[in-house]
């Protein structure tokens, strides 16, 4: 295993095509999920979607009385909650139940369906079971869960927004390592091959402006170009952020983002006046806890130079 300093660890692309979205999630051959390039101790909400069995028993009059707003089969019936079905009180006896509707409501929003074998077992299915899940971050900036199983995941995004990604579609790759709060990649793990693309994206409500767009967490998709000696990031959501040099990360310089959501770094201006080394030939962006890295050599050209302030 490599070790590698845990504010290194995202090598991914900041220019993100606009329809995209990616997590650093991946899986190993034991089916155990990774979510990486994190705050260490953040805690990160995922939404787990997958089948899901159970057994019920019909009461004496044959009844079954399911009480979730879930999507559900039995015997090879699909029942969804949210149908319009009548309303009805449960029978207080079993003669009550002539005249009943085959499903219906109760007042307090369960399902009862009608017909079944008295005190007999019968088995609900579930195809889209959602459970949510709170996790911590650990000391390396990753979480693991093993022996993980599930169809569709709502994971956070790299540009800060949620998504949903199949889990057998998530890239295979060897399990990090978190030692003694140290991080160690498996020889040979390259971060742009662990990185998750979503199938659909969580829709966000339009936001109306007047004379400004504004990029908040939620949508931003971060660009980065160049002008000259100029670093330009634009539509990055308002708040501080950090410009690194990726070989030296002592070498930082900070910067406010307003309402514009861009910022302008001259950087082999400062860079220079500090260290005489040049311009480095990658940065990495921060802001709490998500890291961008760009490389200088692949940015795009500028025609000019935006006003941020």
């Amino acid at each position: 295993m490599n070790r590698v300093l845990t504010a290194l660890t995202v090598l991914i692309s900041l220019q993100l095509p606009a329809t995209a979205q990616q997590a650093t999630a991946f899986k190993d051959k034991n089916s155990s999920l990774f979510l990486y390039a994190l705050s260490p101790n953040q805690a990160v909400e995922i939404e787990i979607q997958k089948p899901l069995e159970r057994a019920i028993q019909a009461n004496s009059c044959g009844l079954i009385i399911v009480r979730s707003d879930e999507t559900f089969t039995l015997e090879n019936q699909t029942v969804t909650p949210t149908s319009n079905f009548n309303i009805r009180e449960l029978p207080k006896t079993c003669a009550e139940l002539v005249g009943y509707p085959q499903i219906f409501e109760t007042p307090t929003g369960a399902i009862a369906i009608t017909g079944k074998i008295p005190n007999a077992a019968y088995t609900i299915a579930y195809p889209s079971h959602k459970v949510t899940k709170q996790l911590t971050v650990n000391a390396c900036g990753f979480v693991q869960i093993r022996n993980f199983s599930a169809s569709i995941l709502n994971l956070p995004t790299v540009t800060a927004g949620r998504a949903d990604f199949a889990f057998s579609a998530l890239p295979i790759k060897d399990p990090l390592l978190c030692l003694k709060s140290v991080l160690y990649f498996p020889l040979g793990f390259n971060p742009r091959d662990a990185i998750a693309n979503a199938i659909t994206q969580t829709a966000t409500p339009p936001t109306t402006t007047t004379t400004t767009t504004t990029v908040t967490s939620q949508t931003a998709q971060p660009v980065a170009v160049k002008n000259g000696n100029y670093l330009i990031v634009s539509g990055i959501p308002p708040g501080t952020y950090t410009v690194i040099n990726a070989a030296n990360p002592s070498q930082v310089k900070t910067y406010t983002v307003g309402i514009k959501a861009c910022l302008v770094s001259d950087v082999s201006d400062w860079l220079r006046l500090r260290t005489q080394i040049g311009t480095p030939s990658a940065f990495l962006i921060s802001r709490q806890g998500l890291t961008f890295p760009i490389v200088w050599s692949t940015l795009q050209q500028s025609p000019g130079v935006p006003n941020c302030n």
